[in-house]
């Protein structure tokens, strides 16, 4: 239903009946309503004092529900998961199943609501215009897994609608067209966005690796590094070699550790492994909680007396892309012709994966990244930014590579997407060839890239690597950077119009 008075005051209602067989007989079937209102403030007689410069404004908002039904065929049958086991009974092998998994029989659509109030204007002559809208979209009902079975349970938690997300965001473009009186003509667009995810329902999880209520999607846990251990940091026998004592943190673990030369200064053991032992060289990390351990604690946002369980771990980042911007502009001038498209992202942090991002990360292959090989710890390089060299056999998260501040990835960029220049030649040349039209041009593509990742060989517009024949493989078990980065490339050419 659509109705409109004097061009000013514009109403719309819709009504979806949207049916899915993915879901019970019962749910299959739901109403999604929608509605929206606009008010072009120009055409009113109040405002003609604003029409030598404001060619039109219009104010508007809506509000609408849509289902999403994009979830596995047999999300409510409980089906059994069956493979061969390496038993032989008359010479073959035999089938085994697990428990059937459990179902809710109440699974229906997911519901993802969007408000939007935003505001379309022109200005000297439609010549400049602005778009900006601030949204929030909810998704309720969000299918996830049942909350507070006992581990006894015997098969997987049912999933069900008992979660919920909401999404809060801005978009704004400015443009401005304009042909000037020398022949000059330019086109200029730019754009910004952002926007946050919070969850807002999500059972009574209450672990940091977990969507927990009030968790922001994409956020980074990790510790805050303080520095590299120097030789100092530590107590020395007479023959020079490092003491090795027996500390017992508050909690009741003791561990074998290097002995500190400050008896006061927090232990580290607990992030310790077999024949690794924190020493010169090695991350030292910010005791936050004071307890004189480092430590993740519980990993819970809070204890049951309701404090906060999670150690020395704080949010160091966040791997969603924020303040994502682009430009593009365009002139023309007596045959000439230049485009320029620019994009960038504001704010990225990654903790990387991989050879190319984590230093030590399966060393024994003998792939390292330059960066890594001639900026690491040794007694004459006490100022080096990576750690001592130590094999981490292909973890991310384990000894001086556990998330932490000082080796989080900075994937902010600011990237030159493409420079074209070309030049049309006349027409009083071009017909005595009996051709309509003739352009020569140049073209630059990802040129010029600005980031924070310093000589590290990681493209910052490709996170983690996809096969280029099936993208939904991630073949390389999303190693960060050793996908197929975004190519440079030149080239030139005619375009002829006969």
């Amino acid at each position: 239903m659509n109705y409109n008075y004097k061009e000013r005051y514009l109403l719309e209602g819709n009504l979806r009946y949207d049916g899915t067989s993915k879901f019970p007989t019962d749910l299959k079937w739901r109403w999604f309503p929608s509605f929206s209102a606009g008010w072009r403030v120009n055409e009113e007689t109040w405002m003609e004092w604003a029409r030598p410069v404001l060619s039109a404004l219009k104010l508007r908002g809506s509000w609408g529900t849509i289902g999403d039904q994009s979830v596995a065929n047999s999300l409510y049958i409980p089906t059994m998961t069956g493979s061969l086991t390496s038993w032989l009974i008359s010479g073959a092998k035999l089938y085994q199943f697990g428990s059937p998994a459990a179902v809710s029989s109440s699974v229906t659509w997911q519901d993802i609501t969007t408000l939007d109030y935003g505001f379309d204007a022109r200005f000297l002559n439609s010549a400049l215009g602005i778009t900006l809208d601030w949204f929030k979209r909810e998704t309720k009902n969000m299918i996830v897994p049942q909350e507070g079975l006992p581990t006894t349970y015997g098969t997987p938690a049912p999933q069900s609608n008992f979660g919920s997300l909401n999404t809060k965001g801005i978009e704004i473009q400015i443009d401005y067209n304009h042909h000037f009186k020398n022949g000059l003509g330019i086109n200029l667009t730019a754009t910004f966005s952002n926007a946050v995810t919070t969850i807002t329902k999500y059972g009574s999880t209450n672990s940091i690796d977990d969507w927990y209520v009030g968790k922001t999607y994409g956020e980074i846990w990790g510790y805050e590094t303080d520095r590299l251990y120097q030789k100092d940091d530590f107590a020395y026998d007479a023959s020079d070699k490092l003491i090795k004592v027996q500390v017992t943190d508050p909690h009741g673990v003791t561990y074998t550790v290097n002995q500190l030369s400050d008896p006061s200064a927090p232990t580290q053991g607990k992030l310790q492994a077999t024949n690794f032992y924190f020493g010169p060289g090695d991350v030292k990390f910010k005791d936050l909680n004071g307890d004189g351990v480092i430590d993740a604690g519980s990993k819970l946002k809070k204890d049951a007396d309701g404090n906060p369980d999670y150690g020395d771990l704080k949010i160091i980042g966040n791997s969603t892309p924020r303040y994502i911007y682009g430009f593009r502009a365009d002139l023309y001038y007596k045959g000439f012709d230049l485009s320029v498209f620019m994009q960038g992202v504001g704010k990225r942090e990654v903790w990387g994966n991989g050879f190319l991002a984590i230093p030590g990360y399966n060393s024994a292959d003998g792939a390292i990244p330059e960066a890594f090989a001639g900026n690491f710890w040794r007694e004459d390089r006490t100022d080096a930014f990576y750690p001592a060299p130590y094999n981490l056999a292909g973890s991310n998260n384990t000894l001086n590579m556990v998330p932490q501040s000082r080796y989080l990835l900075d994937m902010a960029y600011f990237r030159f997407k493409n420079i074209t220049l070309g030049c049309t030649l006349p027409t009083i040349l071009t017909e005595k060839i009996k051709v309509s039209k003739l352009r020569v041009y140049v073209a630059l593509e990802n040129f010029f890239t600005f980031d924070h990742l310093g000589t590290l060989p990681i493209d910052p517009e490709e996170i983690d690597g996809v096969s280029m024949w099936n993208p939904d493989d991630n073949y390389n078990l999303s190693r960060t950077g050793v996908g197929v980065p975004t190519f440079k490339s030149a080239s030139g050419g005619i375009q002829i119009n006969f």
